[in-house]
């Protein structure tokens, strides 16, 4: 349900070497605000290499920056949003998660596997036909860039059993 929730389609300009991106919408299918910047697996920052979980790319969330995308749901169902995360400057990253009328800030944790990356998932009943979804960085570091990236953004909608009689 999600378009691009892997950020692997090429942005209109293509994959430019430095693809910080501060105009309205250079990810194709999110609309963004504030520093958002489309990482590559292999990109060096400082001295850490920065590692995607799955395929080439990944979006990092600057200060106070956000992505978001309206997606079509069923009325009345629930859904789970699904997504990795990893911290990269600060010790202290969180990142904001909003779907439909609920908002959860999340704070990200850097268990000691070989990736640094985390799998995370919020529910949500849907209450209408289609919601917002909304990734924020709230944090305000030195550095702008600074930021948790995330990846493989997917949506699902949770099968509800019957109640036995």
């Amino acid at each position: 349900l999600v378009s691009n929730g892997d950020f692997e389609l090429s942005p209109s300009n293509g994959f430019p070497n430095e693809a910080i991106i501060e105009g309205p919408s250079e990810v194709p299918n999110w609309k963004s605000n504030g520093t958002v910047e489309l990482v590559e697996s292999g990109q060096k920052q400082g001295g850490m290499i920065l590692i995607v979980p799955q395929g080439r790319h990944a979006i990092r969330l600057g200060n106070d920056a956000e992505i978001s995308q309206d997606v079509p749901v069923e009325k009345g169902s629930i859904y789970s949003v699904t997504f990795c995360a990893a911290r990269t400057c600060a010790q202290l990253e969180s990142l904001n998660v909003s779907v439909a009328s609920a908002s959860q800030t999340i704070d990200l944790q850097t268990l000691y596997n070989v990736q640094g990356w985390n799998p995370y998932a919020v529910s949500f009943n849907a209450d209408e036909d289609t919601f917002r979804l909304v990734f924020k960085n709230p944090g305000m570091e030195d550095d702008p860039t600074c930021g948790p990236i995330i990846d493989n953004i997917a949506i699902k909608k949770l099968f509800t059993p019957d109640k036995p009689k």
